[in-house]
């Protein structure tokens, strides 16, 4: 990175410079918060396999069934998880379609925040672009380029962003599956 060229862009160029500044400020504030998300994700994360085959398991036998029930409510996967086995017991003696609907709604409640976050990141990065853009005319794309704030670093936290977003639709999908595993448990999933 050249550091002495962004410097002298910033001192040059009275309120462009200044902007240059509120464009570096804006996309490490991007980096943070996708940074961030994508921890929060992380913690979200539960052996698949082992929790649903847990699950199918404690459903599915007849010897020592209640045993692996009783231990499903107490074992911690991940939040939502744990979310949605505990709302399954709580509805235990509702129909099986009422349960499916609120297992459901459960698994969109839990992830509409990280989706909210994951479009507010995104309307902020249209943001920054649009504003890099406008300085890319004034003060010519080619000076930003290699300087702290180069707008291809900009296409590489989308990129980032975007697999964020497969990381949810990952989620969604284990989540799902976990859902099946509590209403109707199969031997080969």
């Amino acid at each position: 990175m050249d550091l002495a060229r962004f410097f002298d862009l910033v001192r040059g160029h009275g309120w462009q410079g200044m902007a240059l500044w509120g464009v570096l400020l804006a996309q490490a504030l991007l980096w943070v918060m996708l940074v961030r998300l994508h921890f929060s994700i992380q913690k979200e994360e539960a052996p698949w396999e082992e929790c649903v085959g847990k699950i199918r398991s404690a459903f599915l036998r007849k010897v020592n069934g209640e045993d692996e029930i009783s231990e499903l409510k107490v074992h911690r996967y991940a939040p939502m998880v744990d979310k949605l086995v505990a709302l399954h017991f709580a509805e235990a003696k509702s129909d099986l379609m009422t349960r499916f609907l609120l297992l459901r709604w459960k698994i969109k409640e839990c992830l509409r925040p990280y989706w909210i976050r994951w479009g507010y990141l995104l309307i902020g990065f249209g943001v920054v672009v649009w504003f890099l853009y406008g300085l890319g005319l004034d003060l010519g794309i080619e000076g930003l380029m290699r300087t702290p704030s180069d707008p291809r670093l900009l296409w590489v936290w989308l990129g980032y962003a975007m697999v964020i977003a497969w990381k949810l639709v990952r989620l969604q999908g284990n989540l799902e599956r976990v859902q099946r595993s509590l209403l109707i448990p199969r031997r080969d999933e």
